[in-house]
């Protein structure tokens, strides 16, 4: 991994709209807290990467590192700038989510660069297979504020094969890493669930999306509908969840 990586010469490349004031948009009931819960999740992800790059190997991964970081960073400020557009308080929109996600973060914190960027991988394959379930029931104009991006492919890439010249470097780690993603799906699933309790706007436009994409026979008339959708796709996470440990070599 070189000092002139892509992930480097990502940090120079003008971004779509920056610098611009974004315009308010329509959002359905729900958006904004699907917005705020993706918000607070990229502030999240920034702290972790953050943490992590000290426990780089190389000085040129910790770079990468922190580009990555700040591409992040910057995806959390695009989401902001359009909840200020909308005339909503930010830290007010993220603050239901907050306990949560720190819950989790402090749950799943790495002690070593290998768990650091395993834990990269298995959150941005958390979230994108979330919002790939939910794809077919947003707007084109929520979707493209969630949904992931370039930031997220290169730290997926960068962290894959920072992954794997770890294992190679240290084959016998391959048993804490498979424990530590079980124990990162166990604490994925309490505060998903946590949430869906409490979030009762959010559970409801991630049902109704969920429940578009699954087509017929998913109707959505009630509450109890609304927990029976989620709770397939919780479950429908955590399969690909698994499938992901497997093909990384760490499953069973």
């Amino acid at each position: 991994m070189s000092p002139t990586s892509d992930t480097q010469r990502s940090a120079a490349e003008p971004r779509p709209g920056e610098g611009r004031a974004p315009a308010p948009i329509d959002l359905p009931e729900g958006g904004a807290q699907l917005l705020g819960l993706t918000a607070q999740a990229d502030l999240v992800d920034f702290e972790m990467l953050t943490a992590s790059a000290p426990m780089a190997p190389s000085l040129s991964q910790r770079i990468d590192v922190a580009t990555l970081a700040a591409d992040q960073l910057g995806r959390f400020e695009r989401i902001g700038a359009q909840l200020t557009a909308q005339e909503l308080v930010v830290p007010e929109v993220l603050g239901p989510y907050r306990e949560a996600l720190d819950a989790f973060a402090g749950a799943t914190r790495a002690g070593d660069w290998a768990s650091s960027v395993l834990r990269a991988l298995l959150v941005n394959g958390l979230r994108a297979d979330f919002v790939t379930a939910i794809h077919d029931g947003l707007d084109e104009q929520l979707l493209a504020l969630v949904q992931p991006g370039p930031t997220a492919w290169r730290i997926s890439d960068f962290a894959g094969r920072a992954l794997a010249d770890a294992l190679d470097a240290d084959p016998a780690g391959a048993g804490a890493l498979a424990l530590y993603g079980r124990r990162f799906a166990a604490e994925a699933v309490g505060q998903i669930q946590r949430l869906v309790a409490r979030e009762v706007e959010l559970t409801s436009l991630v049902a109704r999306a969920a429940a578009a994409r699954a087509g017929e026979g998913h109707a959505v008339e009630s509450a109890g509908d609304e927990l029976g959708v989620v709770s397939e796709l919780l479950e429908h996470l955590m399969a690909e969840h698994g499938k992901r440990l497997a093909r990384l070599g760490l499953g069973g």
